[in-house]
């Protein structure tokens, strides 16, 4: 099973430089990063950035979305990624969340999201792709071959991830039971698509901390989610408080005040926390279950043990 890196590039350029230096010293094996334009660095200058800044590293966005990116240009950025980094990148795609939630704008349709990765893959693949009722558009860069991955909670979009994606981002926490209902959807989606079981790969991103308070920012968003599998009266009631603070300013966050909704009995369903042998138990568990690739996405603020102080925690795990 891989493991990866999840960042949330709220520091300076040249610290998240350093982090995938040290990411790809340690062994991570992809560095996934949020695009969310407002909240954070811009993803594609981050990922030019950290391509010609390593050597083995792979890249992919957790998530980029059809609305603020048209497709032509994502489908031109990754082309662009391809090609500068030697085959390193990956395209993780869904719905959209704080990029259009931070402009108050609504986040795509499942629909929208379906036709935008079809349409993605046909331009990747050297095909045109039609944007005005005829087939006009086509990338000069294309005919290259870069996995596409859906990030998915509920169980539509678990299932639609199934029928045409390459592999799913599963932002569901990081319990067993959890993802095992999560997955037992995208195989249910292969399946009603004719495709061979088990060929969509498996991810579960979560946040990644030795503190619990570190990590609650993400609990926080992971519960307001639609999550298939068990959620018991604690996990009920703290969703309906977080629903009422959750502020997208804060998105991402380590220090967002509604984090501190959470109480410590919820944590450890849905982050990756604890000492280094409390999350190699968490990652071992999923193993079973057919997930091909965990991704720890360690926080920064200033409070908290920095990002790469962490990944040097958890050396011994990732190299392993």
């Amino acid at each position: 099973m891989k493991i990866s890196l999840g960042v949330y590039p709220n520091e300076t350029p040249a610290q998240i430089i350093d982090s995938a230096k040290l990411a790809e010293k340690v062994g991570f094996d992809t560095l996934w990063m949020l695009d969310s334009h407002l909240l954070f660095r811009e993803v594609y200058t981050m990922l030019g950035a950290l391509s010609v800044s390593t050597t083995k590293l792979r890249f992919g966005t957790a998530v980029t979305n059809p609305l603020t990116r048209h497709p032509t240009v994502t489908a031109s950025a990754f082309s662009t990624l391809h090609a500068l980094s030697g085959g390193r990148a990956t395209l993780g795609i869904s719905v959209g969340d704080s990029a259009l939630k931070a402009m108050n704008l609504e986040i795509a349709k499942m629909a929208e999201l379906a036709d935008t990765v079809v349409k993605i893959r046909a331009l990747l693949g050297g095909q045109s792709a039609s944007f005005s009722g005829e087939d006009q558009a086509k990338l000069i860069f294309g005919n290259v071959d870069i996995p596409i991955y859906v990030a998915a909670t509920g169980p539509k979009m678990l299932k639609m991830a199934g029928a045409m994606a390459d592999g799913v981002i599963l932002m569901n926490g990081v319990a067993p039971e959890l993802i095992e209902a999560a997955i037992a959807l995208v195989r249910e989606g292969e399946r009603e698509a004719g495709r061979p079981n088990g060929e969509t790969k498996m991810v579960v991103w979560a946040a990644c901390h030795p503190s619990f308070d570190a990590v609650k920012y993400n609990v926080a968003r992971a519960i307001l989610r639609n999550i298939p599998g068990p959620m018991d009266e604690l996990t009920r009631t703290t969703a309906a408080k977080v629903r009422e603070a959750y502020n997208y300013e804060q998105h991402g966050r380590s220090e967002a005040e509604f984090g501190k909704i959470v109480p410590d009995a919820i944590v450890t369903r849905y982050a990756f926390a604890g000492d280094p042998s409390m999350i190699k138990g968490q990652i071992d568990a999923l193993a079973p279950l057919g997930v091909d690739e965990v991704v720890l996405a360690i926080p920064v603020a200033p409070e908290i043990k920095s990002r790469n102080d962490v990944m040097q925690e958890l050396t011994p795990i990732i190299s392993n």
